[in-house]
């Protein structure tokens, strides 16, 4: 990709200016390049002031007649997006296109969840299981640690130990945006990270590997993704749907919508509010078993 493009200083951009993490920015890098790549082999596109919108909208159009979803659609379209008002930011450009395109609509599925029983058969059964492997005990704390605070896999692997107040039982998060927020933690889970505190001398990272390095996205995920498939039949087991499930969980069990927002780190109360179609459908569920009139 030529330096015409300007890709490397929109990287360091990222992660020194808007302090992304890793997986955002390289996701991001790796859609614009997608996008460059195809402009150059399609359109004979050489010059970053030589993209329009009709350009940009060529390439969205071959994404969606090869089966790409609105979903990563949009993600591409966001990726861009920064990408020029960076570029119209440092003058690289003088005319951001992406003023004239659209993001597809997208349906809103239900969030994932594992249900309670299944939730409290893996930490039962990682309670009573004696094995002393290194690896896999940092499984199960990994996944109960995801569970009970509703972090990110991002902000997990980012977490350090100055961050844990032992005292009043709360972590510090930074999490999209660069925003700071506190989370509540239960006194099993800050006998977990006790342990980790003071193991991991060589590191300050809260959770390390078995050589005191930060773990990687990569290990985070097949870890849970292991446990998850030994307990719940999901098609999809990865550590966010422990961050659906806590939310789930605390709704059905009474918590305040905002409480949980603030949680999670959302920054406006309608990403929160998807959580409620999931304990709609349970409210209707026991309305039914239980209403004389219904339908079961």
């Amino acid at each position: 990709m030529s330096d015409v493009f300007f890709i490397q200083q929109f990287s360091d951009y990222l992660t020194t200016e808007k302090k992304v993490s890793v997986n955002t920015s390289t996701a991001y890098v790796s859609d614009i390049k997608q996008c460059l790549n195809y402009l150059e082999k399609e359109s004979e596109v050489y010059q970053i002031d030589s993209i329009n919108h009709h350009l940009i909208k060529s390439w969205l159009a071959q994404l969606m007649s090869h089966s790409y979803d609105a979903k990563s659609v949009n993600r591409k379209i966001s990726a861009l997006k920064v990408y020029f008002k960076y570029l119209l930011k440092h003058q690289l450009v003088k005319i951001n296109p992406m003023l004239k395109v659209v993001s597809p609509k997208t349906s809103k599925k239900l969030p994932i969840f594992v249900n309670e029983t299944s939730i409290n058969s893996i930490f039962e059964t990682s309670k009573s299981d004696s094995s002393d492997i290194f690896e896999e005990q940092l499984a199960n704390d990994i996944l109960l640690t995801l569970y009970t605070t509703g972090i990110r896999l991002s902000e997990l692997i980012e977490l350090k130990k100055h961050n844990v107040d032992f005292n009043n039982l709360t972590i510090k998060v930074l999490g999209k945006g660069n925003k700071e927020r506190i989370i509540p933690i239960t006194i099993e889970l800050a006998e977990v990270f006790k342990k980790y505190y003071h193991e991991s001398i060589n590191s300050n990272h809260l959770f390390t590997n078995s050589k005191q390095k930060p773990l990687y996205p990569k290990f985070v995920y097949r870890s849970v993704n292991k446990l998850l498939s030994l307990h719940t039949t999901l098609k999809k087991k990865s550590p966010h749907v422990l961050r659906h499930s806590i939310a789930t969980h605390l709704l059905n069990n009474g918590s305040d919508l905002n409480a949980i927002k603030e949680i999670l780190g959302h920054s406006n109360l309608a990403a929160t509010q998807i959580y409620t179609h999931n304990s709609i459908e349970r409210l209707k569920k026991i309305y039914n078993l239980a209403h004389p009139k219904s339908n079961e």
